[in-house]
């Protein structure tokens, strides 16, 4: 990477004037341009932001409009890539199809069809099937930028992307089945530009599909969760599951074993401050990796959104399929997810210079169904900060992740850092 910051400021004027600045410091440097905004309140503003931002590297530019790292700033993050080893691309190809209700679900353009074949049922994406092609299918699935390239130098992909990543994140895992990736899911912009999402590649803006990155460097893929996900008892074994359900764990009831442990953990599950299944989503399964039988940190972590204690099945937010059985896996929680302060960033320990960041956070209205209607918000405390070296990016909608042999998920937890 040949240049990251990021900017939280209170200012369009201050963060404006940066912007400029860092442009003309590196106008004579070739780069792929990697760029993400959240939205100021007024419009002008965001245009000329947008201008600004745009015209860094008008032939090798990508990026979206993302969510506030703190709520009452403007954030903006942007990072200078070699394209010798940085090779962006944009891809047109459908996801899972989702119900179509009024403007929000905008169906696909035609010239955005072009992989027809690659349109997936909801539910039934075949992973199995992908990685028994081994990547050997027709290279013609991936955008056109893309199949220039040796599959095996590889080593990750980054994108943006609308909020069906399915046919994009498939095709990557057949092509480049060596290869990592992390994909941010934009945020929501339909009462901000009237599209459902705001993606740029070069001079064009989309609302459908995604831009990203392939790497031929080695970066690693990193996953940390926030320290206030506390662990719920030791971890099991997945002895059945399918689809989004977990069946049984350690051959047992595991909504009945969630419980034991939350009655163990003296967690009030009555009172209007508890913590629920569906509402806060605050239980979760995390899997812990299959090779360090020591190690208690997981490496994916998805959300408990129901449970029947009859039945036993837990229901997860995976966005794919639950973990197989075999994983070993443990149950987390927390109590009340707040957004990031000023601070709270300055101090971070989980996000590493040099390292694009990708983080999930608590959407407004999340954040106001669990403090009865009024958004806990800390006030400023600053005008501005500055994160050299630093390229950090959140979004309400969640985070794509993927690494060789395992399943591309979706995290759709609030505070957890994923990194390459």
């Amino acid at each position: 990477m040949l240049y990251s910051t990021t900017i939280i400021s209170r200012s369009f004027t201050s963060l404006l004037s940066r912007l400029n600045r860092i442009k003309i410091q590196y106008s004579s440097t070739p780069h792929t341009f990697l760029f993400a905004l959240s939205t100021p309140s007024l419009s002008s503003e965001l245009s000329s932001l947008v201008d600004t931002l745009m015209a860094f590297s008008p032939k090798s530019s990508l990026g979206c409009l993302s969510a506030p790292l703190t709520p009452g700033y403007i954030s903006c993050s942007i990072a200078l890539l070699d394209p010798k080893s940085a090779i962006s691309f944009r891809s047109a190809i459908a996801g899972q199809e989702k119900t179509q209700v009024g403007r929000w679900h905008a169906f696909r353009r035609k010239d955005e069809r072009e992989e027809e074949d690659l349109i997936i049922p909801e539910g039934a994406v075949d992973w199995d099937n992908i990685w028994k092609t081994n990547g050997k299918r027709k290279r013609k699935q991936i955008p056109e930028e893309l199949t220039r390239l040796d599959a095996e130098r590889v080593s990750s992909v980054l994108y943006l992307s609308d909020l069906a990543p399915e046919g994009l994140s498939s095709a990557i895992s057949q092509s480049f089945p060596g290869a990592s990736q992390l994909g941010l899911l934009a945020s929501s912009t339909p009462f901000i530009t009237g599209r459902p999402v705001t993606l740029f590649h070069n001079q064009q803006i989309f609302d459908t599909g995604a831009v990203g990155v392939a790497f031929t460097i080695p970066k690693q893929l990193k996953f940390d969760i926030p320290n206030d996900i506390q662990p719920l008892g030791d971890p099991l074994d997945v002895t059945d599951s399918e689809g989004n359900l977990i069946n049984t764990l350690n051959f047992s009831n595991p909504t009945q074993l969630l419980l034991s442990r939350i009655r163990t953990a003296g967690i009030d599950t009555t009172s209007s401050g508890a913590i629920t299944f569906r509402n806060n989503m605050e239980f979760y399964l995390g899997v812990l990796p299959p090779t360090s039988p020591n190690v208690f940190v997981p490496y994916q972590l998805h959300a408990i959104t129901a449970g029947d204690p009859s039945r036993g099945t837990l229901s997860l937010n995976t966005q794919t399929v639950a973990p197989r059985s075999g994983c070993r896996v443990q149950f987390f929680h927390r109590r009340l997810v707040r957004p990031w302060s000023l601070e709270t960033w300055r101090n971070s320990t989980s996000i590493l210079d040099g390292k694009l960041t990708f983080t999930t956070l608590p959407s407004m209205e999340y954040l106001e169904s669990v403090t009865d209607g009024a958004a806990e918000v800390s006030p400023p405390t600053a005008e501005e900060i500055v994160l050299e070296n630093e390229f950090v990016v959140g979004s309400e909608n969640g985070v794509v992740l993927g690494t060789p042999g395992e399943y591309p998920w979706i995290c759709t937890t609030p505070g957890c850092i994923s990194q390459l």
